[in-house]
């Protein structure tokens, strides 16, 4: 599984400090779904591949086309 790096605005990391402070499991869960989960990669989504982009960052592969 990849990685997966987000900001948080400065009202999100509040919300969130104020849950994890209560320890609101509900809130913390409702958190997730409509603040986090949205955010996130889908299913199938490919990290960025420079080396495609790119022919210089393949070495000998791109000489030989």
């Amino acid at each position: 599984m990849g990685k997966v790096v987000l900001t948080l605005n400065e009202e999100d990391l509040v919300e969130l400090q104020a849950i994890l402070l209560d320890g609101e499991e509900r809130g913390a869960l409702e958190f997730l779904q409509t603040r986090i989960a949205p955010r996130l990669p889908k299913k199938g989504t490919n990290p960025c591949n420079s080396s495609r982009l790119n022919p210089y960052l393949l070495g000998s592969k791109a000489k030989k086309r």
